[in-house]
């Protein structure tokens, strides 16, 4: 069994989306210091880095991070490379999906250049039934219609994970394990992601 860790790395560095401030890490208290123990206090979005989509991050009244179905984020998932692409992506560039399935795009080598959708492909998506959708890009959405994107997927139920690290996954079948933290009400929530491949 192989698992393959598609998280990316929470560092005050890592790229963020434009607006967002990256995240604080501040030691409490160190061994190096004296203390018996190493602690430290993370400040942090709920969007930050790899990070969970619930319905209540657009839409008032709608599902938070802990109401999430499990199912949503954890089964059999599909890896599309899309990385030859060098535009937003569309309906005909993703090919024939069924209904249920968890999809996860490949774009280009950074959150920077990922794959983004736009609103006619988030509405092909929906049409289709598909379950979860994500993307290593920082954004599911084109900006210009990134409300659009998001409210179409969110508003029919579809989860949406937004900063994996692809990287150096192929294209195929897996099985996803994606564990946001469970904030109470959260809008979002950064999670844990990985993939899991039988050795053929």
């Amino acid at each position: 069994m192989k698992v393959i860790d598609i998280s990316r790395t929470i560092h005050p560095d890592m790229e963020m989306y434009p607006g967002d401030t990256g995240p604080q890490i501040t030691k409490v208290s160190g061994l190096d210091g004296g203390d018996s123990y190493n602690i430290s206090r993370i400040t942090l979005g709920t969007h930050t880095g790899t990070h969970v989509d619930p319905p209540l991050h657009l839409i008032r009244g709608g599902a938070g991070i802990d109401r999430l179905p499990m199912n949503t984020l954890v089964g059999n998932a599909r890896v599309l490379d899309l990385s030859s692409i060098n535009r937003p992506i569309e309906a005909g560039d993703i090919g024939p999906l069924e209904a249920g399935e968890i999809i996860l795009l490949k774009g280009g080598r950074s959150a920077s250049c990922g794959a983004y959708l736009t609103a006619a492909c988030a509405r092909y998506l929906v049409d289709i039934g598909i379950k979860t959708i994500g993307t290593n890009a920082i954004s599911i959405g084109t900006l210009d219609e990134e409300y659009e994107v998001h409210h179409t997927l969110l508003n029919a139920g579809v989860v949406v994970i937004e900063g994996l690290k692809m990287t150096d996954v192929e294209a195929g079948d897996y099985f996803l394990v994606c564990l946001p933290l469970k904030i109470a009400n959260g809008d979002g929530g950064p999670a844990r992601a990985v993939l899991i491949k039988e050795k053929e």
